[in-house]
């Protein structure tokens, strides 16, 4: 009886001091932080159009917040690791998978935002490395297409992320970006080594090339990316000619806009194009470290962003160094690849839907560091 006393005395005064300790631990644990600040595009006073959400460069960014913080306090925290070298493109499903091409390691890093998870895709030969992976795009039956573009080839996935099968080969010279229109089974491939878009069925048949090289309407000069709008008409970012054209899904010239320069509206080197379902016209503009978005027409409506290089203190929400590749999806969240800070940024176009859900309190709105409203 001794013995079991001294157990039992045992048992309960360790648990004893394991529940003391964690009520020091929870009386010492931080409380609730304040509302996150909120960080908008234009600038206060004027209403705003364009919310800041989020980051990720690291395996660390996947998830955060999702970390427990005694856990940490315990055991520590391994050194992050980077999840890109020199990212490119990027592309969204809008049900919280990202898709990002990394020419500099070689790999589509596949972000599960959804389920806090780090993938990548299989190549072909059920490795994890492509030689140069550039635009992507989802048909409607949820088909990857990615561009590969030192391979001239144009490669297929299934939903599940399996290899397929590609195509293209024989037609491309230095393919970077594609668009996919399901209604009329066409794939557009932008193809900047031929100053020209390369057109095919989804089953891979080529049927024709719209384009040559030249500043006239409908003559590019290497063009960098393209996107449709709901009627299916062509925004092709026609690069050195510093503007957007805008073709019909024929290939029949509407309008271009845009300009070279530093003015609003202009572009100095422009690297990325998306149009989003509520009418806006993406275009990152990688010398000048911005966004300049237009309206379908091809009117100036606002710039985000500027110059920035991410250090130990942080990043400012809206700075960039040398963005690329950019995709919204179909919740108008925008998708922005930041180069050479080698992360993704998240914004948010701010539509009915979102602000229902999200509504703006006067106290939340910030000015991001170093820019001035």
């Amino acid at each position: 009886m001794t013995q079991l006393y001294s157990a039992n005395s045992r048992f309960y005064f360790s648990w004893c001091a394991i529940l003391a300790v964690a009520l020091l631990c929870s009386a010492c644990a931080p409380q609730a932080p304040p509302p996150r600040p909120r960080f908008f595009w234009p600038l206060a006073p004027d209403a705003p159009k364009i919310e800041f959400i989020d980051f990720y460069q690291t395996n660390y960014d996947i998830n955060r917040g999702a970390e427990h913080w005694l856990t940490e306090s315990i055991f520590g925290r391994e050194k992050p690791i980077l999840l890109f070298k020199r990212p490119y493109g990027v592309l969204a499903d809008g049900k919280g998978r990202v898709y990002v091409s990394d020419p500099g390691s070689g790999q589509v890093v596949l972000l599960d935002v959804g389920r806090l998870q780090v993938g990548s895709l299989k190549n072909g030969e059920g490795g994890e490395f492509f030689n140069f992976p550039a635009g992507m795009a989802l048909d409607r039956d949820g088909q990857l297409f990615l561009v590969e573009s030192t391979a001239q080839v144009i490669d297929v996935f299934s939903p599940a992320g399996k290899y397929v099968r590609n195509f293209g080969g024989g037609q491309l010279i230095r393919p970077l970006a594609v668009a996919i229109d399901d209604l009329r089974d066409r794939v557009y491939v932008v193809d900047p080594g031929a100053h020209r878009i390369a057109v095919f069925t989804r089953a891979g048949a080529f049927v024709r090339h719209i384009g040559e090289r030249g500043g006239s309407p409908g003559m590019f000069n290497f063009p960098l990316d393209i996107d449709l709008d709901a009627e299916g008409n062509l925004y092709i970012l026609d690069s050195l000619n510093a503007r957007v054209q805008v073709l019909d899904p024929e290939g029949i010239f509407l309008r271009a806009f845009g300009e070279r320069g530093t003015a609003r509206g202009s572009f100095q080197v422009p690297k990325g194009l998306a149009v989003s379902p509520s009418g806006q016209v993406y275009v990152t503009d990688s010398l000048a470290s911005r966004i300049v978005i237009f309206d379908l027409e091809g009117r100036y409506l606002l710039t985000v962003g500027g110059p920035g290089v991410v250090t130990r203190s942080g990043v400012s929400p809206g700075s960039f160094y040398l963005p690329q590749g950019i995709d919204v999806d179909n919740k108008n969240a925008i998708w922005i690849v930041d180069s050479l800070n080698r992360m993704v940024h998240q914004f948010q176009f701010l539509d009915d839907q979102y602000l229902a859900k999200h509504p703006i309190l006067p106290e939340e709105i910030f000015t991001p560091s170093g820019l001035k409203p």
